[in-house]
C-alpha cells in the first residue's frame, strides 16, 4: 500500500503545469515523468476507503463508548434538538457511521454476506430497522454504488453529527450566518492554504501543524485585506480529500483528520474547502462523497476536472458543462432537502481549454450554490494572467478564483511561480478574484 500512496503524491505533484508565454498546450509526458523523479513523503495509510470491500467481523469494528448519558430534562433536550436542526440541517431518519469501518451485510444477520463497508463519518438514510435478540439493526441507503443499500449494526452508528465532534458546537450563530452569507464571496476575498497535511509536496498545508499553519494564512489574508480597503479577507483551508491513483482509483482521507481541520478553521474563523480529485469516477458520485461535510456551516466543496480520468498523468481530464450542471444540481438539492440553510460554494478548475467540454452550457441558477470558476497552473506572472484572461471569457461564470504556487524546492520536478505575484497584483486581475489559492 505504501507505494501506491507515493504514487499518488507524485500524480499530484504532475498537476503543476507550466503557464510560461501563455501556453495552453497540454503537459508533455516528459515533465510527467520528471515529476515522478520528486522524493515524496509518507502518506498514512488509508483507513477510509469505502470502496473497499473486506469483509471485517464485528470484534475487528472499533469499538464505541456506550455509557449513558446524563440524565437531561425534556425541555433541555428539545432545545438542543432545535439548536443542532438550525446548525447541521434536518437529520431525519438520518444516522453517521461511528466506527473507523464497518461492514454492509445483505440481511440483519452477522453472519450474513458482506456487501462492502462504510467508513468513519459516511451520511445513510434509515430505510426500515430491525430487532435481533438484543441488536438493532438499520436497513440503509448509501450514494456507493457498491453497498447502495444493505443492513448495518445500529451499535456503531450516531444519530447527531455532535456525538462525531471533539469540540462541543458549532453553534456560533454570527459566524455562522456569516460564513453561509449569499454576499461572502462579492464582499470579501478569501485566502486559502491547499494541500494534503500529510504531504508537504502538494502544498503549504502539509508543511505546518495545523494551528501554526492557520497563524501564517490569517497573516496572508490580513495582507489581502491592506491591499483593498473596499473588501475584507477571508482565511480558508483547502484540502484535497480524494487524491487519484493509477487507474483512476481515490486515496480519501481519514475522516478524523479532516474533521481536525474543520473543527480548528471553525474555531479560529476560517473556511475550509473539500477537494475530490474524480479519477474514474463520475463527478455527481464525487460530490456525493463529500457532501455531507455541508452541513458544517464553513465548509465548500470542490472538485478538479485535471484528474477525472482513469489515465492520470497520461492525459488531461475533463468535466462537461452539463457535468457542472449537475453537480451544482445535487448540491443545491442536498442542501434543500435537509433544510440546511444559506449559501455554499462550488469550485472547479482549469489551465486549459479542453478541461472544460461546452463550458458555454453552464448556468448559475442554483440560489444556494455559487459556482466558482478558478485558474489554476504554475508559472510567470505573465503566463498566468494570460490564462486567466482565457478562463475570463466564460463570462456566464462570473466568479473567478486564482491559484499561486510557493516555491518550496528546486528539485527537478518541483514547480513554482517565479516570481510569486503579490497580492496587489492578483487584486489587479480582471475580472478581480474573489478567491485566491495558495499551493
Amino acid at each position: 500500500m505504501k507505494n501506491t500512496y507515493l504514487t499518488a503524491l507524485a500524480l499530484i505533484a504532475a498537476s503543476a503545469i507550466s503557464l510560461t508565454a501563455c501556453s495552453q498546450e497540454d503537459p508533455t509526458l516528459e515533465d510527467h515523468a520528471n515529476q515522478q523523479l520528486v522524493e515524496q513523503e509518507d502518506m498514512a495509510e488509508n483507513e477510509d476507503n469505502a470502496d473497499n470491500g473486506d469483509e471485517l467481523s464485528k470484534n475487528e469494528e472499533d469499538e464505541i463508548d456506550n455509557e449513558d448519558p446524563a440524565e437531561e430534562s425534556e425541555d433541555d433536550m428539545e432545545e438542543q434538538e432545535e439548536e443542532t436542526a438550525s446548525i447541521f440541517g434536518n437529520q431525519e431518519d438520518t444516522v453517521y457511521i461511528s466506527a473507523d469501518r464497518l461492514t454492509v451485510r445483505a440481511d440483519s444477520r452477522e453472519e450474513s454476506e458482506s456487501l462492502g463497508s462504510l467508513v468513519k463519518g459516511n451520511e445513510v438514510k434509515v430505510m426500515n430497522e430491525a430487532k435481533i435478540e438484543n441488536e438493532t439493526w438499520y436497513q440503509v441507503a448509501h450514494h456507493n454504488p457498491t453497498v447502495n443499500e444493505g443492513w448495518i449494526s445500529s451499535e456503531f452508528t450516531v444519530s447527531n453529527l455532535n456525538d462525531l465532534h471533539s469540540i462541543s458546537s458549532f453553534d456560533n450563530d454570527e459566524l455562522n450566518e456569516f460564513f453561509t452569507s449569499p454576499t461572502l464571496f462579492e464582499e470579501n476575498t478569501i485566502v486559502a492554504y491547499y494541500g494534503h497535511p500529510n504531504s508537504e509536496v502538494m502544498g503549504i498545508v502539509g508543511r505546518h501543524p495545523v494551528k501554526e499553519l492557520i497563524d501564517l494564512l490569517v497573516e496572508t489574508a490580513d495582507s489581502y485585506d491592506a491591499a483593498d480597503d473596499s473588501k475584507g479577507a477571508v482565511p480558508a483551508i483547502y484540502l484535497v480529500y480524494g487524491t487519484v491513483q493509477p487507474g483512476g482509483e481515490i486515496y480519501k482521507m481519514n475522516y478524523d483528520l479532516v474533521m481536525s481541520y474543520i473543527e480548528e478553521a471553525y474555531e479560529r474563523g476560517a473556511l475550509v474547502y473539500i477537494d475530490h480529485q474524480m479519477g474514474r469516477h463520475h463527478p455527481a458520485y464525487s460530490i456525493r462523497e463529500i457532501l455531507s461535510f455541508l452541513r458544517y456551516p464553513n465548509v465548500h466543496l470542490a472538485l478538479d476536472p485535471e484528474w477525472r480520468t482513469d489515465k492520470p498523468m497520461q492525459e488531461v481530464g475533463h468535466v462537461t458543462g452539463a457535468e457542472i450542471n449537475e453537480v451544482q444540481g445535487i448540491m443545491q438539492d442536498y442542501l434543500l432537502s435537509n433544510e440546511i440553510p444559506g449559501t455554499r460554494q462550488y469550485v472547479f478548475h482549469q489551465f486549459v481549454e479542453k478541461m472544460i467540454h461546452t463550458i458555454e452550457d453552464v448556468t448559475t441558477d442554483y440560489e444556494q450554490v455559487l459556482l466558482v470558476h478558478n485558474t489554476s497552473g504554475w508559472g510567470s506572472p505573465e503566463g498566468k494572467k494570460a490564462t486567466h484572461d482565457n478562463t475570463a471569457e466564460a463570462t456566464n461564470i462570473p466568479y473567478k478564483g486564482f491559484k499561486l504556487w510557493y516555491h518550496f524546492s528546486d528539485q527537478p520536478g518541483v514547480h513554482y511561480d517565479d516570481p510569486l505575484m503579490t497580492p496587489e497584483q492578483v487584486l489587479e486581475l480582471e475580472p478581480q478574484p474573489g478567491l485566491v489559492i495558495y499551493q
